[in-house]
């Protein structure tokens, strides 16, 4: 019995203790998957982040973005999704998308260094949302992007 409890004691120690280095340490995403969204008549050349590691990390840590450049988050269940701007290095905005259509999006937002974790602004999409663009900030402006506009994802 004591076996158990120390087996498990050390379980829980390291659960702890590698919720703490995700969390609370800067990373870095590798590149990864490379594919491309069209959104009315602009592309996209983008990365695609399906793991629950890859969307946890997604542009954090990373200097900025080339033009048309971005990350899609895929999700298995839509709903809301929620974001924040933990370790980035630059402003984005972040575009929703709900069955191949933008269903809203956030212009300009911007890092918050120095800002505890449980202090970071939240970003919740709408509703059914199974995708999620992030881009350069000021993109959506740029290239008129509207609520409804068409995305498809090249494969």
């Amino acid at each position: 019995m004591p076996v158990i409890i120390f087996l498990s004691a050390a379980l829980v120690v390291l659960v702890l203790l590698y919720l703490g280095y995700l969390f609370f340490f800067p990373h870095v995403n590798p590149p990864l998957v490379q594919n491309a969204v069209i959104i009315g008549d602009n592309t996209f050349d983008v990365e695609i982040a399906s793991t629950t590691m890859e969307k946890t990390l997604g542009l954090s840590g990373r200097n900025g973005l080339g033009a048309n450049q971005g990350m899609l988050f895929i999700f298995s269940d839509p709903g809301v999704q929620h974001f924040w701007m933990k370790d980035m290095k630059f402003s984005i905005d972040i575009i929703w998308i709900s069955d191949d259509r933008v269903a809203g999006f956030v212009q300009n937002a911007a890092p918050e260094p120095g800002v505890p974790l449980w202090n970071l602004q939240i970003y919740n999409s709408p509703d059914s949302v199974d995708k999620v663009l992030e881009v350069d900030a000021g993109t959506v402006a740029k290239d008129n992007i509207k609520i409804g506009d068409s995305v498809s994802v090249r494969s």
